[in-house]
């Protein structure tokens, strides 16, 4: 059986999500999301960030370095740093940047320090080997060149890599809503899980999954800011969507909150584990 081609089934999906893009956010879309995220990973004490620590209890404790790629507003940067000796940050939003630091003095959080630059851009050479643990989370979707990124996180560990990525792909409400205000055009998907699974494997490695279930919860302005940006990234959003995306997530709402139960796959593996590539 001829065997798929995993980064180019890769690069295909990140091209047609990117020819129904009205505007390319950049840096500055995470900006704006800053609040709104912050807000969501800080639910149930980083109930997010707890869960993939209990999935990696194995191999982290008090004497273990992380390097976060994509650290958001301190996602798993509040919850690792009060279990291991330090974590660094690659995060470069500097709005996120600011909720760490906001975020790790209400819990009291030092042992930590923030690389504000996009990853590609963080100097490899000065990193090689240096962490015990190489972690990112809903980031790998915004590379094209997905395996050189995944190369550049076994190089500056010295023991494992993690992805964290949701499990599937949109629910049946959340695709009325694109439908609603997309219209007919084909809705992106953002499934990273079955993906990066098959490439790991592909190349060699032999990654561990666990699935782990965590709660999301923002206030209901939050939520509305949260869909209308991302729905800005596929086209103008006027006051008539506006009112589409707040009529949404009010029948969703729990009085000012609105909650969602989410599912991700914490995928893991040894960089020091290497098998042969699969043709």
């Amino acid at each position: 059986m001829q065997q798929l081609n995993w980064e180019n089934l890769w690069e295909k999906i990140y091209e047609e999500r990117g020819k129904i893009e009205y505007r390319d956010p950049g840096i500055e879309y995470w900006d704006k999301r800053a609040e709104d995220f912050s807000e969501s990973r800080k639910t149930n004490d980083y109930e997010y960030g707890r869960e993939v620590i209990k999935a990696l209890h194995e191999i982290i404790n008090s004497n273990s370095e992380v390097l976060d790629i994509g650290a958001g507003p301190g996602t798993f940067v509040i919850p690792f740093a009060k279990k291991v000796k330090k974590v660094t940050a690659v995060e470069p939003s500097k709005g996120m940047c600011e909720k760490i630091g906001k975020n790790a003095e209400e819990e009291g959080v030092r042992n930590f320090e923030i690389i504000n630059k996009v990853w590609q851009e963080v100097d490899i050479s000065k990193i090689t080997g240096k962490y015990d643990l190489v972690i990112c989370s809903i980031v790998l979707w915004i590379f094209k060149d997905v395996w050189e990124q995944l190369k550049r996180m076994e190089q500056s560990s010295r023991g494992y890599c993690c992805v964290v990525t949701g499990t599937g792909d949109w629910n049946g409400e959340e695709q009325k809503l694109w439908h609603k205000v997309m219209g007919d055009v084909k809705k992106p998907s953002y499934s990273e899980y079955p993906l990066i699974y098959n490439l790991l494997y592909s190349k060699g490695r032999f990654p561990n999954v666990d699935i782990i279930y965590y709660t999301s919860e923002r206030s209901v302005e939050n939520e509305i800011m949260h869909k209308k940006l991302f729905f800005e990234k596929y086209r103008e959003v006027t006051s008539e969507i506006e009112q589409m995306i707040r009529d949404y997530v009010l029948t969703k709402a729990e009085g000012e909150k609105y909650r969602e139960k989410g599912r991700a796959a914490v995928i893991w593996w040894n960089v020091q584990e290497k098998g042969e590539e699969i043709q």
